[in-house]
């Protein structure tokens, strides 16, 4: 953690001078600082501290120091409850209002123009500047509810994030631990080329969106038959239907993405009840035939969904609402109802790496051991799939999603119950070399710990430890890997996948 000092100038506005507040102030002076260095008692250089104080007409002006235990934020909360206990009692005054005219975070790092830069640009941040090997850090003015809400603590965070850039990289480490035999590879060209060359694919005007025809279509369903056959029944997962349009209160609990990866999301604005707010719009693209586009911000609501990046948060919502007993645990359910949407933006590739996909998703609840072994064989019968089913070359790799990327580089990948995720991937013989290049995951198998748990506020019936855990089987990437391999001649594919898919197609 990067070495962190506060200075702040408060204020408290009261409900009416008086002459005796300066004296109600000094004599709670020793009170004051019991209650500031509440917390930081072992380590009272990163206490707060009230540094001085003055009363100007009905207003409280106090300055604040301190480290990082206790904040100077917190300091002000604490402050106003002794003061307007003390104030009360002896003057009959009230404190109206509180916040901060001066907020300054002071970290014992000397940033770079880059770092600074990017700290200007979060919210709050009023000015960055550097004196000496320090980095002086000036916030807006904060009122009481900026400090009530946590936001400087979230802003400390953001700011530790970036300090931390300059002097350790979070990749995830992915070291492999197993992989398949090579296998006979059938083909090594790019399978969206060669499907739009024989109309297995068709493009669509949206990126990163295809229409698949029926070819594609009995492959994909073969693929996803088997998947729900041998991972998912196999394991005992019971159906559910999810919705794809997941309000911002259920999105903003799920960890990682409004604060990581908000530019990953499709958003969507309702429009109002009333069919007359349309009118003009109508007009318009009646007489034009082109859509007025200002015309329809002024009418749509602002955004208040997003179309499910993740496919698994109508779950947590669910696990959050419905209790369950030890005695039903481990919960076990998969979704395989539609699609999922994720805004690649730049980074479409091929039928890889789409806005729009299909996948199974799989969730888990239970106690921890019950979690890490449920998710342990998913990734035994997922390996299975693609090696003994749909003969393809894979590995699995060690790895930690993005909301817990610290994590990267500290779990041993050979102990289970440490790793945060086991990805399946596949090679893909038109990207290179197998030992160069990049094999694409079709199964992410994750376990959450308490990270859901804790943002959703699950709980048992009886308050015992549950973890979660959750999986998503990328079907139109484990069809779009079978082709990168064993290619479009369906006399190369192998016997019982291409029974299945014939059976599908009627021939």
């Amino acid at each position: 953690m990067t070495k962190i000092s506060m200075d702040i100038e408060g204020y408290f506005v009261l409900s009416k001078e008086h002459e005796e507040v300066s004296r109600i102030i000094e004599e709670s002076f020793e009170e004051t600082k019991v209650v500031l260095l509440r917390g930081s008692e072992k380590d009272p250089q990163n206490a707060c501290y009230l540094k001085n104080y003055k009363v100007v007409g009905n207003t409280l002006f106090v300055n604040l120091t301190s480290g990082n235990l206790v904040r100077a934020h917190v300091g002000m909360l604490r402050l106003k409850k002794i003061f307007a206990k003390k104030l009360g009692e002896k003057l009959k005054i009230g404190i109206r209002d509180s916040g901060t005219k001066k907020f300054e975070i002071i970290l014992k790092q000397k940033m770079d123009e880059v770092s600074i830069n990017k700290i200007k640009s979060i919210t709050k941040v009023l000015n960055v500047r550097t004196e000496g090997e320090s980095t002086v850090i000036e916030l807006q003015p904060l009122g009481e509810q900026d400090l009530r809400e946590n936001l400087v603590d979230r802003l400390i965070t953001l700011v530790e994030e970036v300090a931390r850039e300059k002097h350790a990289t979070f990749e995830q480490v992915q070291p492999v631990v197993k992989s398949s035999n090579r296998k006979e590879i059938k083909f090594s060209g790019d399978p969206l080329i060669s499907g739009l060359e024989i109309g297995w694919v068709v493009n669509f005007p949206g990126r990163g969106q295809f229409i698949y025809t029926s070819k594609y279509g009995a492959l994909f369903e073969v693929i996803k038959s088997i998947l729900i056959e041998n991972v998912v029944k196999a394991n005992g997962f019971k159906p559910f239907l999810l919705p794809k349009l997941i309000p911002f209160e259920v999105m903003k609990k799920m960890p990682g993405y409004f604060d990581n990866i908000p530019e990953g999301m499709f958003y969507v604005s309702p429009p109002p009840r009333e069919p007359e707010a349309f009118d003009k719009f109508k007009q318009e693209y009646k007489i034009k035939k082109e859509i007025p586009i200002e015309e329809l911000k002024k009418i749509l609501k602002d955004p208040a969904y997003v179309l499910a990046p993740a496919q698994c948060e109508p779950f947590w919502h669910y696990y959050s609402v419905i209790k369950h007993s030890i005695s039903d645990y481990p919960l076990k359910y998969y979704d395989s109802s539609g699609y999922t949407y994720r805004w690649e933006g730049g980074g479409v590739e091929g039928l890889v790496r789409v806005t729009e996909f299909q996948r199974i998703e799989l969730t888990y609840v239970g106690l921890p051991e019950q979690v890490v072994n449920i998710r342990d064989k998913i990734v035994e019968k997922g390996v299975y799939v693609a090696d003994k089913i749909l003969d393809l070359e894979w590995r699995v790799t060690a790895a930690a999603p993005f909301y817990v990327k610290q994590a990267s580089t500290e779990f041993d990948p050979f102990n289970s119950v440490d790793v945060p995720a086991y990805d399946i991937e596949i090679y893909l013989p038109y990207r290179g070399p197998r030992e160069k290049s990049e094999w694409l995951e079709v199964a992410g198998c994750f376990v959450h710990k308490k990270k859901f748990v804790e943002s959703f506020k699950i709980k048992s019936e009886e308050g015992s430890e549950i973890w979660t855990g959750c999986t998503g089987l990328g079907l139109s990437r484990w069809v779009a890997a079978f082709l990168a391999e064993k290619g479009f001649k369906e006399e190369d594919w192998p016997a019982n996948v291409l029974k299945k898919y014939q059976e599908i197609l009627g021939e």
